[in-house]
């Protein structure tokens, strides 16, 4: 008896151990996108996890949960098992929704386990060549002689572009007409019809109008030029001002509670793929900057969009009041 005692504790002993020793991860991942697939953030992610499959030896399957501005996927991904086997590539919507909607359920600093950055994808202002300008000096002139009259287009409140129009217009004192469509596609539809003076669109958004004459890049919405751009000044240097950035970003987050070795296993695969040039060069001919921030820099950044942008928001919320 005393030899079979010892034979099964010395079994739960072994099979204790290799459950410890889990080679996470051991089955496919999902990664959930909060947009519709075809979209730049949909195509950037998923030439991003491409590349982390390889570190991680696993299949990445991606979900597209698109609804309410991201809040659809962060709700579902914030009631997922913490177990690393859903990932989240979160956008800047993250922190700001729950300023922006009532139905936001969870808490972006409390309910997700951030892992990494992921891409960022900046912003050009871009002006119809009708308009006359190619400068920052001569479009707000134009603005500010003719208050209200020139219009700028925006794909839906609250979203990041037109954050960006709004922090501009709190800046620099000038005074637009902002148009708001469903979507950056409508946008595009209007700029090329026409209809409204000017937008800010993302650099892949951008670049075909820009490339065709129809419309003019006025500055960048980046600290730093960008290497798609480089003779486009930042708002910084076109406005004379400092930090003035306004990014759509995307990070990797996971639900509350992920385990700290499968956390670190999926910090130090994203550190590899942040290091890879051939990605990096792929996702900046798309207009996406590959941006692989540690854990605390993402936390911090998600600080700086509610402490910059939220008070940006509810202003524009007070004044559609009146």
């Amino acid at each position: 008896m005393r030899k079979l005692a010892f034979l099964v504790a010395g079994l739960i002993g072994v099979s204790g151990g290799v459950a410890h020793a889990e080679n996470y991860p051991s089955r496919p991942i999902q990664l959930i996108v909060p947009y519709a697939p075809g979209g730049i953030t949909d195509v950037a992610a998923r030439m991003v996890v491409q590349r982390l499959e390889k570190e991680l030896g696993q299949t990445i399957v991606v979900e597209n949960r698109a609804g309410a501005a991201t809040t659809v996927a962060s709700n579902y991904v914030a009631r997922q098992k913490p177990d690393g086997y859903t990932l989240y590539a979160a956008s800047v919507s993250l922190p700001l929704n729950k300023y922006l909607q009532s139905n936001v359920q969870y808490d972006a600093f409390e309910d997700f386990t951030v892992l990494s950055g992921f891409t960022d994808s900046p912003f050009v202002l871009q002006v119809s060549k009708k308009l006359g300008v190619s400068s920052m000096e001569e479009l707000l002139k134009k603005m500010k002689e003719n208050p209200g009259k020139y219009t700028i287009g925006a794909s839906g409140v609250g979203a990041m572009n037109h954050i960006a129009t709004e922090t501009w217009l709190k800046q620099s004192g000038a005074e637009g007409l902002v148009v708001q469509y469903q979507g950056g596609a409508q946008v595009r539809m209007a700029m090329l019809g026409g209809d409204i003076d000017m937008t800010f669109a993302t650099l892949n958004e951008a670049k075909p109008l820009l490339d065709e004459g129809t419309s003019l890049p006025i500055a960048v919405t980046t600290q730093e030029r960008v290497p798609s751009l480089p003779d486009v000044p930042t708002f910084n240097e076109a406005m004379k001002v400092e930090n003035f950035e306004v990014i759509f970003w995307t990070a990797l987050v996971a639900p509350k509670g992920l385990p700290d070795d499968r956390a670190e296993v999926l910090r130090k695969a994203m550190k590899a793929v942040g290091e890879d040039e051939e990605l990096r060069q792929k996702l900046a001919a798309q207009g996406v900057i590959l941006n692989v921030t540690d854990a605390e820099q993402t936390i911090q950044r998600m600080r700086n969009a509610v402490e910059t942008f939220a008070p940006i928001i509810q202003d524009f919320q007070q004044a559609q009041k009146k």
